[in-house]
């Protein structure tokens, strides 16, 4: 019966490989390939992706100065349509600024370096199952599957 664990490549991994072949599992069944994962650069402007353009944010912003644009309107020369439609431009802008910094200052900060990961596959008994897979969590595997 397989048994399929993902560790990162770590020292916890040769140790759990170790604490298996001290149990009487032979080499011939485990079997360690190494996953590359790719890291994409998230596009700002993608209309699918959870972390693209913030238009609460902008829209927020857009409004308050908006807002404020109309209010000082009245006492300004060019009237307060004229400088509530210049408050709507320059706060969206402005907020559109505001939201591209953030989300590159956070993406720069949680983008992970490119991790090899490690797929390790336990070809073992039925009686063995539950020894290899508490051997597997004791060392800490990220994903465990019995098949």
């Amino acid at each position: 019966m397989p048994v399929i664990s993902i560790f990162e490549h770590s020292l916890a991994l040769e140790l759990a490989i170790s604490e298996l072949e001290n149990h009487h599992i032979e080499k011939e069944r485990i079997l360690a390939a190494s996953v590359n994962k790719n890291v994409v650069e998230k596009k700002y402007l993608d209309p699918f992706n959870a972390d693209g353009l913030n238009l609460f944010l902008v829209s927020g912003i857009g409004m308050s100065v908006m807002l404020l644009g109309t209010m000082y309107g009245f006492v300004l020369y060019w009237g307060p349509v004229l400088w509530g439609l210049i408050g709507l431009i320059a706060g969206s802008i402005v907020g559109l600024v505001i939201d591209y910094i953030w989300k590159k200052t956070v993406r720069k900060k949680t983008l992970r370096k490119i991790i090899a990961d490690v797929l390790l596959i336990v070809n073992c008994e039925e009686d063995q199952v539950e020894l290899v897979e508490g051997i597997l969590k004791q060392h800490h595997t990220l994903g465990l599957v019995r098949i």
